[in-house]
């Protein structure tokens, strides 16, 4: 299995799926399988299952958004030299940088320059969520094979269950209704020069970027941290992906440390 193009690899093929329960799972089963191609993309129509950070389950209508996971061969973008055989999984939140920057550079293109990355995989346009990311990663020893990008985004859908506190779709923000299959092009077009730019190595580059793109940066918010709350201001994110929050002293955070308890006090 070797890569068919000088990068330009996420997205093809393109494997359309009509219901089944996660797309991440479904990626998943085939990397284990050995029947994954690196650069593939899951599309389905709907899932029973749709994944998100910590156990949640992503909802969405059937037919109405953009539901996909690509699958990335890090063994075989360093077999083709195109990142050196010493990246290993502490360099993970490169990947992730460079999925969020290429999915905001998608969505502000159409929805305009409030798009905003929430710390640490949201997608969020005026204080709403509009989509996600979920990154899960195969390792085999201390070797980082394989990683599969999931991705969520409402495009059609006007109707959300009330359990969504805050949802938007492309839809309601600009009043189109949009062809999904056209958005998943646009998106790993975008999705590819980021990742291409990650792989030559302008991470520091792209964190500035990220950052400048932060959610809530400079603002107050009310955070979780072990069933007890404090307020404190979102500084930004480092290289490790910790999240820095200013409460007197500066603190840096780990995923799974905090939950957002108020997204912000002084809007």
């Amino acid at each position: 299995m070797s890569l068919a193009t000088p990068f330009n690899i996420l997205g093809e093929p393109l494997i359309e799926l009509l219901s089944i329960d996660s797309t991440n799972m479904y990626a998943m089963a085939q990397i284990q399988e050995g029947l994954a191609i690196s650069g593939s993309c899951y599309r389905a129509d709907y899932q029973t299952k749709g994944k998100g950070q910590q156990a949640k389950i992503w909802g969405s209508a059937p037919g109405q958004n953009l539901l996909c996971s690509y699958v990335l061969g890090l063994k075989h973008l360093k077999e083709a030299g195109i990142v050196p055989n010493s990246l290993n999984l502490q360099q993970q939140f490169g990947l992730s940088v460079a999925i969020s920057l290429g999915l905001t550079d998608y969505f502000s293109k159409i929805a305009g320059f409030d798009t905003k990355i929430k710390w640490p995989n949201d997608l969020y346009w005026h204080d709403r969520k509009a989509g996600g990311i979920l990154i899960e990663n195969v390792v085999r020893g201390s070797d980082w094979n394989w990683s599969v990008i999931g991705i969520g985004v409402n495009i059609n859908q006007t109707s959300f269950s009330p359990d969504l506190p805050n949802p938007v779709s492309l839809k309601q923000i600009t009043g189109k209704d949009n062809n999904v299959n056209e958005q998943l092009k646009d998106l790993s077009g975008w999705i590819n020069k980021r990742v291409e730019e990650w792989t030559t190595g302008n991470f520091e580059t792209m964190l500035a970027t990220y950052n400048k793109r932060l959610y809530k940066k400079g603002k107050e918010v009310k955070f979780k941290n072990n069933n007890i709350s404090f307020t404190g201001t979102v500084i930004g994110v480092n290289t490790l992906g910790q999240l820095i929050i200013n409460h007197g002293i500066e603190q840096a955070y780990n995923f799974g440390e905090i939950t957002w308890e108020q997204e912000s006090i002084n809007k």
